[in-house]
């Protein structure tokens, strides 16, 4: 397949698609219009960044996205796609640079502006900042708001705008991803209309993922006209594995029982726990009644509540600072079409990754393969049963 100017392009996108919705179709039909011939998405599995389990499996939301014109969906491994924006990005944008036949990354952004948040990356890797950086965190603030504040003292004109904006933020850790792994992959920033990340706000049937979750997760229906009507269908059958309360109320004992049984020392190797925040979280372990009252307790200026949630995740799973992969093994597809199959033929030439796309696969795979391959197996099978 070729586009109007006579040529292959295949675009790309990092995502979650918790759930897919009106807004990532259109994000889609942008990226066509740019001229992209087949479009390859990496999404996370079962959880997801913001420390919480996708509201629906992985395998229904890539059957979304391939209905709705993502033509190959390959999932993010846990340890990357349950992490904060830069591990996030780097595993995601690892994966598409490893296919071999990625043109271009794609993202939404609040600024729209591709060279702005080069500069900004730019910006944010020097040495100059990485010192202003460290000065701003022995004053207790956030990674996010030194960062930021660095940023803005180096780059007076207004790059630093951008670490304000959720989107901007995860397209500068793409591009700086990008930088990391000297891809030949292109950055491409598509301004991101109407309702911004997290918003509460419906515009032209168009809202964000969190408020058609509440929507979900409140009983109404209204969600309904917020998704394409491909997938409306779909998720029913989804919704109705959705347990009592919502996820929070089933993770809730399991938690609390994880965490009560650990030692400071077991707390203080799970990853992103760090500066005797292990004590803070048994001491609030042992107080609160509730998930979210525990995380309220531990959260402070400092330590922000996704991160709190993460970490809560990783107690649960047993991830561990040391026991991170730095690169994905592998590249385990969760679904596509025929312009997807016409990718994955052409990945078999030029990946620098395995390619997973049946069980037979996994015994070809390296030692330490398979075993991030049973690892993932066994994050499914918990988010299984916190469905059941």
């Amino acid at each position: 397949m070729i586009n109007s100017e006579g040529k292959f392009r295949c675009s790309s996108l990092v995502c979650e698609y918790n759930p897919f919705h009106n807004g990532h179709r259109l994000m889609l039909e942008t990226m066509r219009r740019r001229g992209a011939t087949h479009i390859a998405a990496v999404m996370s599995g079962s959880f997801t960044q913001r420390g919480e389990p996708a509201i629906f499996d992985k395998y229904t939301r890539a059957r979304a996205a391939v209905a709705c014109g993502v033509d190959l969906v390959i999932e993010i491994p846990l340890t990357f796609a349950l992490s904060g924006a830069e591990r996030f990005a780097r595993g995601g944008v690892f994966l598409l640079d490893s296919l071999g036949v990625v043109d271009e990354i794609a993202f939404g952004s609040e600024s729209g502006d591709t060279g702005l948040l080069k500069s900004t990356a730019r910006a944010v890797v020097s040495e100059e900042a990485d010192e202003l950086i460290k000065k701003y965190l022995r004053e207790g603030v956030t990674f996010a708001a030194a960062r930021e504040r660095a940023v803005r003292e180096l780059i007076p004109e207004g790059a630093a705008d951008v670490l304000s904006s959720p989107n901007d933020i995860l397209g500068v850790e793409y591009i700086k991803a990008l930088r990391y792994f000297s891809s030949d992959i292109t950055p491409a920033a598509i301004k991101r209309e109407n309702v911004f990340h997290d918003s509460s706000i419906i515009h032209n049937n168009i809202a964000s993922a969190s408020k058609i979750r509440d929507m979900i997760l409140s009983g109404s229906e209204d969600w309904r006209e917020l998704v394409p009507e491909e997938v409306r269908e779909l998720y029913p059958g989804s919704i109705g594995r959705i347990p009592p309360g919502g996820y929070e109320k089933a993770l809730e004992k399991a938690v609390l029982i994880r965490l009560l049984s650990m030692t400071p020392g077991e707390l203080s190797q799970l990853y992103e726990v760090g500066e005797g925040l292990e004590n803070r979280i048994l001491s609030a372990a042992k107080k609160e009644k509730t998930l979210s009252e525990l995380i309220a307790a531990v959260k402070t200026k400092r330590y922000t509540y996704a991160r709190i949630k993460r970490i809560m995740m990783y107690a649960l799973l047993g991830i561990k600072k040391e026991e991170l992969p730095e690169k994905p093994l592998y590249l385990n597809v969760l679904a596509f079409n025929e312009r997807g199959r016409e990718l994955l033929r052409m990945a078999k030439k030029k990946s620098t990754l395995p390619v997973v796309t049946r069980y037979s696969d996994v015994r070809k795979l390296s030692y330490e393969a398979r075993e991030m391959f049973d690892r993932e197996a066994a994050y499914d099978r918990i988010y299984e049963l916190l469905r059941q």
